[in-house]
């Protein structure tokens, strides 16, 4: 499945059901400290859980059953992520993935199961755009 790079672009809400719940997974406490403050400010999006590592992921998207999982794929390592998006994409199919990272040259044609990519240094629109957007995959 390609990778839909998602950009600023007005992505319709009034059909959701309800704000998406996200579980944020990232090894950096500060950016996944930053990306919850700046997911739950926007009032679009309920952040219901945080991680930093892939077994406290595993651990609240089994409590938590979020719509969306945004993950930067290289917890602690590129394959500790590569797998926890792999793994979840068999485990709950339902559970859509967004993937995080620094630059576009990290948004790679096969993504092992997300469907979405926003760059860490994005506006808080394009968070929401890519979450939003990734519940419509």
């Amino acid at each position: 499945m390609p990778l839909n790079v998602t950009y600023m672009q007005a992505i319709p809400r009034q059909d959701l059901p309800s704000p998406p719940r996200v579980v944020i997974v990232d090894a950096d406490r500060r950016v996944l400290q930053s990306l919850s403050d700046l997911l739950g400010v926007s009032g679009e999006v309920d952040v219901v859980g945080r991680a930093t590592d892939v077994r406290a992921a595993l651990e609240e998207i089994e409590r938590q059953h979020p719509d969306v999982v945004l993950v930067d794929p290289r917890l602690p390592d590129v394959d500790a992520g590569m797998a926890l998006i792999g793994g979840m994409a068999r485990a709950w199919p339902s559970i859509r993935v967004v993937m995080t990272g620094w630059g576009d040259a990290e948004a790679r044609p096969v993504l092992n199961g997300s469907t979405r990519y926003v760059n860490k240094g994005g506006s808080p629109e394009e968070f929401v755009d890519a979450i939003v957007a990734g519940c419509r995959d």
